[in-house]
């Protein structure tokens, strides 16, 4: 019976970190499409790594979208919230 028990543990452990580790790659992902309709518009990104990935070509902080990207933008937002995603710039 503590066999199970502890497999079972074990089990839930395993599964609360593979799901961690898919938040993560969806954070991740979302964050990569966000960033990627910004710097579609020029966008000044903040962040180390979308500026490695970007580059330094930009020149705004505040880009007008379409109606459609500003859609698009929500939905990912709304995911990012959902998931706990880490805020970056």
């Amino acid at each position: 019976m503590k066999l199970l028990v502890k497999c079972s543990v074990f089990g839930l452990l395993l599964a609360g970190l593979t799901s961690a580790y898919a938040d993560d790659a969806k954070c991740k992902q979302l964050q990569d499409q966000k960033n990627l309709i910004y710097a579609a518009h020029g966008y000044c990104f903040k962040d180390p790594d979308a500026q490695k990935q970007y580059g330094a070509d930009c020149h705004t902080k505040k880009p007008k979208f379409s109606d459609a990207e500003s859609k698009r933008l929500a939905q990912i937002e709304d995911s990012q919230k959902s998931l706990n995603c880490p805020k970056k710039d």
